[in-house]
Order: structure tokens, then C-alpha cells, then sequence
């Protein structure tokens, strides 16, 4: 046997042999294992990746979103009390200001949807980050309640058309393709903290500074943060700057496919249609005339202002696992099921509220009604 028997000089030789043979088991079994290091794949001339634009983009909107519904949403109810004690125009004729601007926003929707296809988002909720913020501005200065309805009906209900979630999905739906639910999830999670963040805010800012003073603070947040956002952000398509949906590479048998489900032409003929859509436009303005009129109601009760905001807000709050409780019984209850027991959970809250005698009964509410109301939106979509 070679380099066998009696040690002898020509041992240092065949340990030399040995190693020899080594290293070369060595070397070709790292090359086996790992890919040939060349200039693209050494980690030291590798560039980093950067994250992908969409990404960087859907946040961006969800931070728009919270400041877009704080402000044409949410701030509203706590505006409605001050409001009316400077001003003693009576409850109803300044909810109905927020009542119209809904109805405007809601005819404003399809034409300008058409204008997102055409023109792009970016100009939309810039003009209309621009169109709250002076809308704001105008309304800290009001004096008579055919102003008050000229900026917060007409002003805020064209804001609320370019700047809410039907045009944020549009530009989310324009990024995303396999990656669109996940997406659109986080979205939605991230602008679910408005009310928590802005109805208490606004409410500690009016027993400050005053309603006048609330409504420039947030004028000046659209103006200084959303408007910024959706200027030098947005972007209509990822092959704008040279990218591809999702960051990979797409799939065009998954891009070109036709999306599930009938088209708008044969929902319109459809008695379902009308009767879902009946039914939840229904809910929805109940949940509306909720978050109008709690803080007034809560403060009607002899609760402190802040207090009475801080728990609205926090409906916002709790709203958000109940946004995603669904995900776990959707496997073993039917989406018509899950969205009948969220509005019976509605229901049930507003009579726990009407009923509250005590903070602890008030906590009940936010718990029963914030959670049924946060699985509504998920529900909704599921079913139409």
C-alpha cells in the first residue's frame, strides 16, 4: 500500500500527499455546494436591494389615510357640540352639512374613478389634500351656516371623493397583483388608526385651543404631510420607474386573466344587487350616525368632552382585530353569515350605548359595537 508500512523520510512526503488530496476534496466540494463567486454574486461588490417602490408607496397612503378620514370623517363629531353652543344652529342643521358632503362624495365616485384611469391618481389627491386643507382653513372662519355648508358640504364631500379609500385602492390595485390582499390588508390596518388617533386628538386640541383652532391644526397637517405625499410620491404604474407589479416578475397569465364575477352591466339587472347594496348602505349610515353624534350623545350625559372623544376614538381601535377575526371563521361559516352577525353586533351596541348608565357599560360598547364594526368593511367586499 502506498505511503504504508515502516515510518521512513518519505512519511513527510506522503503527508504532503494526503494534504494535497484534501484541500482538493475540499475545494471541489465547496464548489459543488456553493455558486461560483464572480463580480455579481461576491457579496462585497453586490449592491444592497432597495425596498420596492410599492411598498414604500402603500404606506405613504396609509399615512394620507389617516389624516384624509380624521379630518373628513371623524373630526366632525366632535366639531358638532362647539360648534353648535357658539353658534346655536341647532344639531340637526349642522349634521345635515356632513349628511350632504356624503351624498356629494358618494355622486362624485364613478366620474371620478374615470378620471383615476385617465389622468392617474397623483393629481386627484393632490387636488384634493390641497381642497381639505383650505376647506379647513375656510371653515375656522365661518360666521353663517350657508358658509359652514358651502366648504364642509361642497369642499370636504369633493375631498372625501378624491382622497378616501376607492381611490387609494385604485393605486394600490395598480402595484400589486399576486401580492394585492396582503397589500391591501396592511393598508387598511394602517388607516384603521385614524379614529383612534384623531378623534382624541381633536378632542384634546377643542378644550384647548378651541374648534377654531382644531380646524387650523388639521388644515395644516393636509397641507404639511398629505399633500407633500401624495405630490412627490405617488406614482400611476410600477413601469413608470422601470419596475414590474409586486417587484418580480410578472406572470401575464396571471395579469391578462379577466377578474372573477359578473360585470357592473349584469349586476344592475341583478335583484340581489339592489337588495345587498339597499341593505348595506342602511348599515353604513347607521354606523355614520354613530360616529356624528356619540361624542355629542356621551357629552349629553354629562361625560367630559376629552373622555367622551377618547372613547370614540378607541371604537377605532378595537375595530381593528375584528377586521381580521373573519380570516379564522371564514374557513367554517359563510362570509353571509359572518356579515349578518356583524350587524346584529352593530345593533347590539348602539342599544348597549343607549342603555349605559356607567364607564363600565360605555367600555362594553366600544368592545361590541367597535368589533362588529370593524369586520363590516372585510364582509362587505366579500359579499358584493
Amino acid at each position: 500500500m502506498e505511503c504504508g508500512g515502516m515510518l521512513s523520510l518519505s512519511s513527510g512526503s506522503c503527508l504532503a500527499k494526503g494534504a494535497v488530496v484534501s484541500s482538493r476534496h475540499l475545494l471541489m466540494l465547496r464548489r459543488a455546494i456553493l455558486p461560483p463567486v464572480t463580480e455579481g454574486t461576491d457579496p462585497r461588490k453586490q449592491p444592497r436591494r432597495t425596498p420596492y417602490y410599492g411598498w414604500i408607496l402603500m404606506y405613504a397612503l396609509g399615512i394620507t389615510t389617516i389624516i384624509s378620514y380624521g379630518t373628513t370623517q371623524y373630526l366632525f363629531g366632535v366639531l358638532v357640540v362647539p360648534i353648535d353652543a357658539t353658534f346655536h344652529w341647532g344639531r340637526a342643521s349642522i349634521s345635515g352639512a356632513y349628511t350632504l358632503g356624503l351624498i356629494i362624495a358618494g355622486l362624485l365616485g364613478v366620474p371620478i374613478g374615470h378620471l383615476v384611469d385617465r389622468w392617474g391618481a397623483r393629481l386627484l389627491m393632490s387636488s384634493g389634500s390641497a381642497l381639505a386643507g383650505l376647506a379647513l382653513f375656510g371653515l375656522a372662519r365661518v360666521d353663517a351656516l350657508w358658509q359652514f355648508y358651502l366648504l364642509w358640504s361642497g369642499g370636504m364631500g369633493l375631498a372625501m371623493a378624491l382622497t378616501l379609500y376607492p381611490v387609494t385602492f385604485t393605486v394600490v390595485a395598480n402595484w400589486f397583483v399576486r401580492k394585492r390582499g396582503k397589500a391591501l390588508a396592511i393598508l387598511t390596518l394602517v388607516g384603521g388608526l385614524s379614529s383612534p388617533i384623531c378623534i382624541p386628538l381633536a378632542g384634546t386640541l377643542v378644550a384647548h385651543i378651541g374648534w377654531r383652532g382644531t380646524l387650523v391644526v388639521l388644515a395644516l397637517a393636509q397641507l404639511g404631510i398629505a399633500l407633500p405625499l401624495h405630490a412627490f410620491l405617488l406614482r400611476r404604474h410600477p413601469e413608470d420607474l422601470g419596475l414590474s407589479p409586486d417587484g418580480e416578475p410578472a406572470l401575464p397569465e396571471q395579469a391578462k386573466a379577466p377578474l372573477p364575477g359578473a360585470t357592473l352591466s349584469e349586476a344592475l339587472r341583478t335583484p340581489v344587487f339592489w337588495v345587498l347594496t339597499a341593505s348595506l348602505s342602511l348599515v353604513m349610515l347607521g354606523s355614520m350616525v354613530v360616529f356624528v353624534h356619540q361624542v355629542a350623545f356621551l357629552i349629553g350625559r354629562g361625560y367630559n368632552a376629552v373622555l367622551a372623544a377618547t372613547l370614540s376614538g378607541m371604537l377605532g381601535l378595537v375595530s381593528l382585530p375584528g377586521r381580521y377575526v373573519l380570516n379564522v371563521l371564514s374557513s367554517r361559516i359563510s362570509a353571509q353569515k359572518l356579515l349578518t352577525l356583524s350587524v346584529v353586533g352593530q345593533a347590539a351596541g348602539i342599544v348597549v350605548l343607549v342603555q349605559a348608565s356607567s364607564l363600565s357599560w360605555l367600555i362594553l360598547y366600544v368592545v361590541v359595537y367597535g368589533t362588529a364594526y370593524g369586520a363590516f368593511s372585510p364582509l362587505r367586499a366579500s359579499v358584493m
